[in-house]
């Protein structure tokens, strides 16, 4: 692991989420809505893809909660996605993205 990773994951299991309290699955699945869903859809929005890439689709909490391990992975630990930051993902959003990924049952 790099030492940006270790970085990444110490200030995300100490940021504060912007109200500190529980994360609602309609304030994830937002979230989600807002910086995922143009690619990760079943038929996606952005030009660059036809169908969503590796198949993830994160339309419903079902699908969040399906692919938590990854989300995670990907947008809080190591902060490769949204691909490029296109859509602008704030410190705050993913925060709040992931104390709900790590909550989850």
């Amino acid at each position: 692991m790099t030492s940006r990773a270790v970085a990444a994951m110490i200030f995300f299991a100490t940021a504060p989420h912007a109200d500190a309290g529980a994360v609602a699955d309609t304030e994830a699945l937002a979230i989600v809505s807002k910086h995922c869903v143009m690619c990760h859809a079943a038929k996606p929005a952005h030009e660059s893809f036809r169908e969503a890439p590796k198949g993830i689709i994160l339309e419903s909490v079902d699908d969040l909660r399906k692919h938590a391990a990854t989300i995670y992975a990907q947008t809080v630990q190591i902060r490769a996605m949204p691909l490029g930051n296109q859509t602008d993902m704030s410190e705050n959003d993913r925060a709040a993205l992931g104390q709900w990924l790590k909550e989850l049952p």
